[in-house]
């Protein structure tokens, strides 16, 4: 509230007013996600009385979420319905900042009113209430492309945690991060990683279920490169052969894996970074981390299964389509 009446205060407030301002819209918050309109509607009457119009209708915008939050509909919201079915960065971040939430209900259908793009322009670092809405929007959210790089944690935030920090969301863990991005562009740039051997890649794929549809590998100065027509060639009897006759010394460049919902990763892994393929393609961001965590990491298996209980486990993704051959083709 303070920083709302400094950001779009309108009139004096003294001490009296102030502290009459104040109850009326912390009740009207309360009353909000309780779904009770009288007290709602004295919030938004307050609201547009005492702040410029930008201002009266973010925080309108911001009691509208938790009206709706709380299981309410959107038409019975009692005020107008001007600007409120979704949450701009600012009315955003009085949501993250405010007291923990931790009802499953109430993110699931907040998340809805909110979009990536959105949450990145907010400075909302690693609130309680950002791990709380990651837990719904990872299934919901999509993005392009995401990197992979060595850091710990903040100190002053625990690990495995989100923040968002200079408009990038990034998943901490104790050994490295996972930054999310709309466009490869908007990542900084990474540290090289060494490159694995196709043993260790194609250990990785099988370890998580995740199919492989073509490798590209370089033995000294030359590049060899391997695939198929989508489906799955990690277990390849010829992979096998070029593997034997490379002499086991091949370190793999890149890799394209199918995730659950069918699209295509092509995966890095002298950069770490993972992108859809396609240039306007999105891909749900528990597949786009998951997988970029599980093939272009060595994980333990606490790693592994910390990964599962943020992202979910790494489901097969849809078989492909068997096809005839015509008698020409065989």
């Amino acid at each position: 509230m303070s920083r709302s009446v400094l950001e779009g205060g309108r009139g004096t407030l003294d001490r009296s007013a102030t502290e009459a301002f104040l109850n009326t819209v912390v009740q009207g918050a309360e009353a909000a996600r309780a779904g009770e309109r009288v007290p709602t509607r004295d919030a938004v009457d307050a609201l547009t009385a005492r702040m410029t119009t930008d201002v009266a209708d973010r925080m309108s915008a911001f009691l509208a979420a938790l009206w709706q939050g709380g299981g309410s509909t959107l038409a019975s919201f009692p005020a107008p319905q001007r600007g409120v079915g979704h949450l701009d960065e600012t009315a955003l971040m009085y949501l993250l900042e405010s007291e923990d939430i931790t009802d499953t209900a109430f993110w699931n259908r907040v998340v809805r009113m909110i979009s990536l793009p959105t949450l990145l322009r907010t400075p909302a670092a690693g609130t309680g209430n950002l791990q709380y809405l990651m837990r719904e929007a990872i299934r919901l959210w999509t993005s392009r492309v995401c990197l992979i790089v060595p850091g710990e944690a903040d100190a002053d935030i625990s690990p495995w945690r989100w923040t968002v920090k200079a408009g990038q969301l990034i998943l901490q863990t104790p050994r490295f991060h996972v930054l999310v991005a709309q466009s490869q562009r908007q990542l900084p740039s990474g540290q090289e990683h060494d490159l694995p051997r196709l043993d260790e890649v194609r250990n990785r794929a099988d370890r998580f279920g995740i199919p492989l549809t073509s490798l590209r590998m370089v033995v000294t100065d030359r590049h060899v490169g391997y695939g198929g027509p989508g489906d799955d060639i990690s277990h390849d009897t010829r992979l096998d052969g070029i593997s034997d006759a490379l002499g086991q010394a091949e370190g793999v460049i890149e890799a394209e894996a199918r995730i659950p919902s069918g699209e295509t990763l092509q995966c890095m892994f002298g950069s770490g970074i993972a992108s859809a393929r396609g240039a306007r393609t999105q891909v749900p961001l528990d597949a786009l981390l998951g997988t970029t965590a599980r093939l272009l990491s060595e994980l333990s298996s606490d790693e592994a299964e910390k990964i599962t209980q943020l992202l979910g486990a790494q489901s097969s993704p849809p078989a492909q389509p068997w096809n005839q051959p015509g008698f020409d083709d065989v």
